[in-house]
This record gives C-alpha cells, structure tokens and sequence, in this order.
C-alpha cells in the first residue's frame, strides 16, 4: 500500500480535489483570455471574500455556545454564502457584484447601514481593496463556473488551507515572472526567506515586521515558525498571534491584497497591514513602544526618492536601498533582531553607504552577513545580493566581529530555470551560523578591520584562492558580472552626487 503524504487517503483525496479546484478555476479564466496577472488578483479576491465569509460564520458559532449576540460585518445578498449561491442565474449574480456588492464594499463603514463598522480596521481594508482591484470576468456564465469551483474550497479546513498556500505561492511566482524586475522589486525565494527566518527565531510575544512586505512571505514564513516552534499554544498564545504579532506596509494595491490572502492561507486574519508609501511615512524617532522584535525584509532597490521626500532621514540618499535600511535601523527595538536583503553594492559603495555602514556597525551588533550567488533571484533579477542579520542589543553594544558565508548553491541552478540541483548550502549555512563555525566557506572579520577598510562589509573568503585558474566557469562568469554591477554601482553613486550638485 502506497504511503500518503499527509498520512491518510482522505487528506491526499482532498489535497487532490483542491488542486483541481483551483486549477479549473485557473483554466477557465485563462481560457476566456485572463491574464496570469490579472486571474491571481481574480482568485485572490475571490478566496479573500470566501475565508471571511467563513470567519464571521466561525465567529457567529463561537458566540451562541456562550449565549452571546454577534452582528456580521456582512449580512443579506452581500454575504459570499447568498450571491455565491445564484450559479442556477450566472448573469444575475454578475450583475450583483459588478453592480451593487461593489459598490458596497468600497464604501464599507460610511454608509448608513454600516457606519456602526466606520471604526472597524476591517472597513478601511475592505475599501482599499475594493477600490483598487477588478472583476476581471466579463461574462456571467464564466463567472459563475470560477465561483463554484471556489465554493468547492474551505478555508476551515487545515487540508485545504495547507493545499492553498502551495498552490497560491506558484500563482504568485508566475506573477512575479510575468512583471519580472519591475520598479526594482521581485519574489523572494522561499528557502531563502526559510533559512533568514530560522537564524532570527521568531517566537510568541514578538512583534514581527516588513516594512515592505510584498506577497507577505516573510510573515507568513515567520507565522509557520512560530508554530512550529513554540510547542502547545494557548488561546492567549493564538490570539496574540493572529491580532498582535505581524505588521508590515505595502506600496502596491494588488501586492497588498495578495499578501492579506497570503496570510489568511497562513492561517492570520488579524495581520497589522497597511497599503501606504513606508519612505514617505518614516521617522528617525520612533518611540521604543512602537518598535519590533524582529525584522525581516527585502526592500525594493534600483528606485530613487526625491530629495524633498528625504527630510526625515538623518542620512539622504536617492536610492531606496539605502533609505529602507535607515527605516529598519530607526524601528528595532532594544533586543530586536532583523535580517534584511540588499544588493551588493550597499556593502561597498561611498557617500551616504558608507555612512550608513558606519552607523551600522557602530549601533548595532552586525554579527552575520551571507553573500549569496549572482542569479539567486532569476528569472527576476540576475543582481548579486546578501543578507545582513544585525541585533540591537539589550546592553548597547556594538559590532566586535562580522561573521560571512560565502554561498554558491542555494539548491537551484543559477540560470533562468532555476532547476533543483544537489549540494544546497543553506542547510550548513543555517547550522553554522549557530556557533559562528569556521570553514572554507564561512570566516570571521573582526570590526576594527572592517573600520580600516571604509567598512567594507563585501565578503572576500580568505580561504579561496583568487586564481582564475583555479575557479570553475560559472564562478568566473559570476565574478564578472558582480564587477561590472560594481561599475555600474559606482556610475550611479557619481551621477547621483553631479545631481546634487548646485
């Protein structure tokens, strides 16, 4: 008898109904000329209206076993569990929603029968999103097709919402493919973000942050962390889990519905999610009540912020990179820990990095930085990057040594396909980094060195020899590359400084 995945034949017979929900979904949008794109945001909304449906209906049980009233936010036709129920009459139903459920929830909270919610954080969401996205199904028997394979789904069930989240992490990467690059921003691979998450341990009572969160990878990964590291939770622990542990903002208002789905599937409705501009809402004085435990990120870069926009940086640069760690610096609390992507030119650039390096390593105690390869983020961006992982230390302290890996197999091929390969580091990375090990691979810089070399933070292994003779193909075709995005690095540093000047 053949083993189950999930350890019995009704979870992988659901596992199976699942996966062919969503890809019928999928296929008929598709087949009435959807876009990847535009047919994520489709789903995404759609699941979004189904799992709070499914929540209010929770919460609605909850209070009658205690003999307690409770008022849904959405009640009448607009519930997901009326209209979705009209497939017998798909041009009514399509009618419905294109003209009167959304119109509703874009005024949710401020009008007259719902301003009781006009306070409710719930409304603000529900005009947001609903302000922004589109049903992008312009024919109501297609429609309804998509929506009775969605009703075949049930965000309760810990099957189905295990299932969804594979299946939306692969929609969201075919998003990320079809808008590869674009305005500096791309999906972060999700053993990157495992092993990022695994250093900084995340646990119950912490306040986790990305001040760019994107498709709320890193959150999400740190929901499934903490579970799975916190041994029995109590309803106290789950709570605080769901409503006062995860916080982040997001620019882009399809990104943004896209991350609020992301958690749900990760089982956090409560998420602290803002859609705003973070560079636009920074402050160098955050007080200590408002920081976080840990902080996990990869800001977007390549883009510039006006001048006048910089005021509330105590160190101005253009280039977002630069001003997104700023951020990050000014909100981690005392005993707070951050792992934060940038590209490689922030580790050895001039001018205002520099500083920020400085600053860095003179506040904070910068104890690890992984140098991962050049192609780690293909098919979207072939630009080498690294990982910093600094602590605000209770005790003030700052850096006494850096602590590098120098990574060269992260598990994929490091070309456009990206195919599994044997020989993953970051398994040794991650189990290394514990006890700061030395390698062939990993060494130790101590900060006053790094102070003598206008604190150069670029990993240069003392225990590889430089010789091009010695170096395989794909090693020296890396080194070029990350030398010419030195050169251009550099091009934009003296651009940027002819800019300013008067």
């Amino acid at each position: 008898m053949a083993t189950q995945k999930n350890g019995n034949g009704r979870a992988e017979h659901r596992r199976q109904e699942v996966q062919q929900a969503v890809k019928n979904a999928s296929d008929q949008l598709n087949s009435d000329g959807v876009t990847p794109r535009d047919y994520v945001e489709q789903l995404a909304w759609l699941f979004f209206l189904k799992a709070f449906d499914e929540a209010e209906a929770r919460h609605d049980q909850e209070a009658s076993f205690d003999d307690n009233a409770y008022t849904r936010r959405i009640e009448g036709d607009y519930r997901w569990s009326v209209w979705s129920s009209w497939t017998n009459k798909p041009d009514a139903m399509l009618e419905f929603v294109d003209g009167k459920l959304w119109h509703y929830l874009q005024s949710f909270g401020t009008t007259p029968e719902t301003k009781q919610f006009a306070n409710d954080p719930i409304a603000e969401r529900f005009r947001r999103i609903f302000s922004t996205v589109r049903n992008h199904s312009r024919r109501g028997a297609s429609f309804a097709r998509v929506v009775q394979q969605v009703n075949r789904l049930h965000f309760s069930d810990e099957t189905d919402v295990i299932v969804l989240s594979e299946l939306y992490e692969d929609l969201l990467k075919r998003v990320a493919s079809d808008s590869a690059g674009y305005a500096g921003e791309f999906y972060t691979q999700r053993h990157v973000i495992r092993a990022m998450v695994a250093v900084v341990e995340p646990k119950i009572g912490d306040r986790i942050y990305d001040p760019c969160f994107g498709t709320a990878g890193f959150l999400a990964e740190s929901a499934e962390y903490v579970r799975g590291n916190s041994g029995s939770l109590s309803g106290k622990d789950l709570d605080a889990l769901n409503r006062k542990t995860f916080f982040g903002v997001e620019l882009k208002p399809l990104t943004y519905l896209l991350g609020i789905m992301n958690m749900i599937l990760h089982r956090i409705e409560g998420a602290n999610l803002e859609q705003a501009n973070t560079l636009e809402l920074h402050s160098a004085n955050v007080s200590e009540k408002h920081k976080y435990d840990v902080i996990l990120s990869n800001p977007p870069y390549g883009g510039k912020l006006a001048r006048e926009l910089q005021t509330n940086f105590t160190i101005h640069s253009g280039a977002t990179e630069i001003l997104f760690l700023q951020h990050i610096m000014a909100n981690l609390k005392k005993g707070g820990r951050a792992a934060v992507i940038v590209p490689e030119g922030v580790l050895f650039r001039g001018g205002p990095d520099a500083k920020v390096r400085e600053r860095l390593l003179n506040e904070f105690d910068v104890h690890t930085v992984l140098s991962l390869p050049a192609g780690c983020f293909l098919p979207y961006t072939g630009v080498k990057t690294n990982v910093l992982f600094f602590d605000r230390r209770e005790d003030a302290k700052s850096t006494r040594s850096v602590w590098f890996y120098e990574l060269t197999n992260d598990g994929f091929e490091l070309k456009q396909t990206r195919r599994p390969i044997q020989g993953d580091q970051l398994p040794d990375f991650v189990s290394k980094q514990k006890k700061r090990a030395k390698s062939e691979r990993s060494w130790t810089v101590p900060a006053i060195d790094l102070a003598k070399r206008n604190f150069d933070l670029s990993a240069r292994n003392p225990n590889r020899p430089q010789d091009a003779e010695h170096k395989p193909a794909l090693e020296l075709v890396q080194s070029i590359r990350a030398k010419e995005e030195r050169v251009l690095a550099l091009l934009g540093e003296l651009e940027t400084l002819l800019e300013e000047q008067p």
